[in-house]
């Protein structure tokens, strides 16, 4: 990744961080009126925009609301604290957000906060500093002055901190300012505030993945050609179906391993998010996508079974249709919530192939249950090329099962939502494929991209680099591996 799609990913997981921390707000304080809640997410939201900021800048200094972090405390003086990458305390602040300006120059005036910021409503700053300014002119042996003394000197509607880079390139890192009506409409719901919030974090870079996508959509449509290909070759070395989910799978494997992968990545989610995914994948919705590929897998198998088509045709036109099911089921499940970093991670090669092999599984007994409606109606049936088409459909269900242990693995060593919430829904995914419907397997693998919402697979780009750099967690998409 190059530095801005780093730090836009980083971006993207701090905002989903944040997002938790509303849901928190709003659960904990759900039963206090909108005022005292407001307060509360106020504290948030400037950590929220701070760290934002400090991302942006490229800055390892990160704001923290003391209420919320391990071990913290709801009657800590400080409310917000600002730390360095090693944890050191750089600078404290108390959060006030008082309805009359009054009360605020009143509340943040107390020795307990002495040396912090003062952090009140952006629409309070320049009353409060008026107020503190004529208490100044008061007599200074006076109750309370030297208090006043310190509240005016910190007093401030952003969390903020000066900082140098490595480089020596001094800037300021700080929050934006929040109103007090806007923390008041936030409280209404915290939960919202935290899903827009997560979702403005990209706005900007709509813009730009728009202006690439005809690039995305050539990116797209060269990656399913090569797959497709692959699969055509490999199925002369194994079976059709095993060939075509396998080379989705390396395919998807490939293209988060390649540079181009994050840039694909991130410009899928965007438009998904959108709504205006490239042309290269068809249906722009994972569940129409996912039903498509089956109807077109099973158009494949009978074409097959009819020998109008051989294996080789067979698995590149079962693996053109699973991976751009797939990859429209992973990338718009992402999109909802526009997560680069997790879009990369999402295609990951076991992930992918393992869908895509139940995808082809699918098609494939539809295709088998359909020959043999022709077969018993007296139509002219290869028995033997029939038997093939079932033996694919074994095939396919045998390459998914193989696949779900090597993704169950990665899983439990890298990632335990792999393993307790994507693995078993493609599980009962492949369950249904043998003992239900059409619908129901389709309900399923629709599950699974609706399952990645607010879930990354790579919290954090270092989390993702680490696992990137790993030889250890490659896996291998050679479907004679036995």
């Amino acid at each position: 990744m190059n530095a801005g799609t780093r730090r836009h990913a980083a971006q993207t997981a701090e905002a989903l961080r944040i997002r938790e921390l509303a849901q928190q707000v709003a659960q904990r304080y759900r039963n206090l009126g909108i005022p005292q809640r407001a307060g509360h997410l106020f504290e948030v939201m400037h950590e929220a925009t701070f760290n934002h900021d400090a991302i942006a800048k490229g800055s390892k200094i990160r704001a923290s609301t003391t209420e919320w972090v391990t071990g913290g405390s709801q009657s800590a003086a400080a409310d917000l604290h600002i730390t360095d990458e090693g944890g050191r305390l750089l600078a404290a602040a108390q959060a006030k957000l008082m309805g009359k300006a009054t009360t605020a120059a009143s509340g943040i005036s107390h020795e307990r906060y002495e040396g912090m910021q003062r952090l009140i409503g952006g629409d309070k700053l320049h009353r409060v500093e008026n107020l503190l300014d004529r208490r100044l002119r008061m007599n200074p042996e006076g109750l309370k002055f030297d208090d006043y003394v310190d509240a005016r000197a910190h007093v401030t509607n952003t969390l903020h901190i000066d900082t140098t880079d490595a480089a020596g390139h001094a800037s300021t890192v700080s929050s934006r300012p929040v109103s007090t009506e806007q923390a008041h409409h936030a409280a209404t719901n915290p939960s919202r505030w935290g899903d827009k919030h997560a979702a403005s974090v990209v706005s900007h870079e709509i813009g730009a993945a728009m202006a690439v996508g005809a690039a995305t959509g050539a990116a797209v449509a060269g990656l399913m050609a090569a797959a497709s290909q692959a699969a055509r070759v490999r199925a002369g070395e194994t079976s059709a179906a095993a060939a075509a989910a396998t080379a989705a799978g390396a395919a998807a494997m490939g293209a988060v391993r390649s540079a181009s992968g994050a840039g694909l990545g991130k410009a899928i989610g965007i438009a998904a998010q959108a709504g205006a995914l490239p042309a290269a994948f068809g249906r722009g919705s994972a569940p129409s996508a996912m039903a498509g590929a089956v109807v077109d897998i099973t158009a494949a198998g009978v074409a097959f079974a009819r020998g109008d088509i051989d294996s080789g045709e067979l698995a590149a036109r079962c693996c053109d249709s699973a991976l751009q099911a797939t990859l429209v089921g992973v990338c718009s499940g992402l999109g909802q919530t526009v997560i680069p970093v997790p879009v990369v991670g999402g295609l990951v090669g076991a992930v992918v192939g393992q869908t895509a092999a139940t995808l082809i599984s699918q098609g494939l007994r539809a295709a088998s249950t359909a020959v043999r409606a022709e077969l018993v109606a007296g139509q002219d049936i290869d028995a033997d090329l029939l038997a093939a088409l079932e033996d694919e459909t074994a095939s396919a269900l045998a390459t998914a099962i193989l696949l779900g242990e090597a993704e169950r693995a990665l899983g439990e060593e890298r990632n335990a939502y792999v393993s307790t919430t994507v693995g078993p829904l493609l599980d009962d995914a492949l369950i249904a494929v043998t003992s239900a419907g059409p619908d129901e397997v389709l309900k399923r693998l629709a599950e699974v991209a609706r399952c990645f919402n607010g879930q990354p697979l790579f919290v954090t780009v270092e989390e993702f680099d680490a696992w990137m750099a790993d030889p250890t967690t490659s896996l291998s998409m050679n479907p004679n591996w036995r």
